[in-house]
């Protein structure tokens, strides 16, 4: 079977060896610039370069479209379909349609093609992990690639089973379709596994990269080592209310990283150098995808005439829970339609309460390095995950304290307990991560409904209606799923396909 599950060839980019997957007949093709596996794993140099181009494969532009600039294009998908990130015009149109939850119901659609993309970069990191133990050298070096490729493969199938699978329910059988989980490159087009089956290869894969990538010291952090392996593990068990799990692993990724400063949050949250950025890509300047990045679309600096037609802006209700001492007030604009409002460009459309929480690197450069993982996330998972347990609630205010007094230094401790702790945490999780790609599927995890508060007529700051189209959604309909892509369907006819 021809699917892209499983399409690989080895492409030389940049310097580097940047794995990807196309068609049989490209790859009988055969370019002068592409090589074969064999070429690539027959010493660690070679193999070093193949999980270096799995690493820049985070930020290609995919499939040729607007909207799908590197992986972080999925993550602009799940908060556009959440609650908190509003769209102010249709303007451009782009994204419009999934703000809307029609596109990933329609299994022809661009957006449902991340589906194709995350098992093109499971292809390519199971291209190292089953060729890295045949190279001669040092057992140690070859863990550390393979347990990079290792965590690669779990966290693609996690986002995967996310997304195209019904929520993981705890305490449930799980039965319910999840995703093929890919271990070797075929052509044979593979069943779906249950959720639960799938989350248990998830978990055993993330727990034999952090064996691996003991003791490894990355060069760069775009690399995965121990400390990012546990932080994905902690972000997997908190889907799966394993809470201790969540909480220890949480706990371990974050050692040893450091909050910003306040003047640092004002930086635009576009570069590795940021001390809360754990796993981060680092885009070069000759790298750059242009109106493709995650900057051009959400930052408030890029001055693009066609993006900037649409600013993306926080919810109101949201915004009112930030405290005015908190350092993240800044990053919305309640009057940006005045003139005169600092840091809000004169460029382009404003709105109010627009985001400035991302920059580009300048109004005519739109690269960012995208943080996947912050540190900050850790704290949440830790301090969720905690309250959740029994007789652990102290350790889960303590926890919070830590975050909420770096961000607001009038923050009290809080003295809610149950289910009114754990909303505070949840608020602040809201606020901290917005526009990082954990909305919607925080309100899938969580088995909450959509609830999209409308504008007041004549005002800013809610959802408007015409525009919006979808403002409330049941927890757990059939439209929380996305729909696998209509070719993966014709080409592997033991999928099937999610219900309409």
């Amino acid at each position: 079977m021809k699917n892209s599950l499983n399409r690989i060839i080895l492409i030389l980019i940049g310097g580097m060896f940047l794995l990807a997957s196309c068609s049989k007949d490209f790859l009988e093709t055969r370019p002068t610039e592409q090589l074969a596996s064999g070429a690539v794993f027959n010493s660690l140099t070679g193999a070093w370069g193949a999980i270096n181009g799995v690493h820049r494969s985070m930020y290609i532009q995919y499939n040729s479209v607007q909207a799908h600039g590197g992986m972080d294009g999925m993550l602009r998908y799940i908060d556009f379909m959440g609650t908190d990130l509003l769209f102010n015009t249709t303007a451009n149109g782009w994204y419009l349609n999934s703000y809307r939850w029609v596109d990933h119901r329609n299994e022809r659609s661009s957006m449902v093609l991340y589906w194709t993309n995350l098992y093109r970069l499971i292809s390519n990191a199971n291209q190292i992990i089953n060729n890295i133990d045949d190279i001669a050298g040092p057992e140690a070096e070859k863990g550390y690639i393979k347990g990079q490729a290792l965590a690669y493969r779990a966290w693609a199938h996690f986002m995967l089973v996310q997304l195209y699978a019904d929520r993981f329910v705890p305490g449930s059988s799980n039965s319910q379709p999840g995703v093929p989980y890919m271990e070797e490159v075929t052509f044979e087009g593979k069943e779906r596994l249950s959720v639960a089956e799938t989350y248990n290869m998830i978990n055993t894969d993330i727990a034999a990269a952090i064996a691996k990538l003991e003791g490894y010291s990355r060069a760069h952090k775009s690399h995965i080592n121990k400390s990012i392996a546990l932080a994905i593990q902690a972000q997997i068990a908190l889907v799966q209310g394993n809470w201790n799990l969540a909480a220890t692993a949480a706990n371990a990724a974050r050692q040893g990283f450091n909050f910003m400063t306040t003047a640092q949050h004002q930086d635009g949250y576009n570069s590795v150098n940021n001390p809360e950025f754990m796993w981060a890509s680092y885009v070069q300047e000759d790298q750059t995808m242009y109106y493709f990045s995650f900057y051009a679309f959400m930052s408030h600096s890029f001055g693009s005439a066609a993006i900037r037609q649409s600013p993306k802006s926080i919810l109101k209700d949201l915004y009112d829970l930030i405290t005015p001492s908190d350092v993240r007030k800044t990053f919305w604009h309640p009057n940006a339609v005045e003139l005169g409002q600092p840091t809000v460009p004169l460029y382009g459309l404003r709105f109010n309460y627009m985001n400035s929480k991302f920059k580009s690197v300048s109004e005519s450069d739109s690269r960012g390095d995208f943080p996947w993982i912050r540190v900050a996330e850790m704290y949440l998972i830790e301090a969720e995950a905690l309250a959740r347990q029994t007789g652990k609630e102290e350790q889960a205010k303590d926890i919070l304290y830590l975050l909420a007094n770096n961000r607001d230094p009038q923050y009290v401790r809080s003295d809610n307990s149950g289910q009114d702790l754990i909303d505070e945490i949840l608020i602040q999780r809201r606020i901290e991560l917005w526009g990082e790609g954990r909305n919607f599927t925080d309100l899938k995890r969580l088995g909450l409904p959509l609830v999209r508060p409308e504008a007041p007529s004549g005002s800013m700051g809610g959802h408007v209606a015409s525009i919006a189209i979808k403002l409330t959604e049941p927890a757990g309909t059939n439209n929380w799923t996305w729909m696998i892509p209509r070719a993966e369907l014709d080409s592997n006819p033991n999928l099937e396909q999610n219900p309409s």
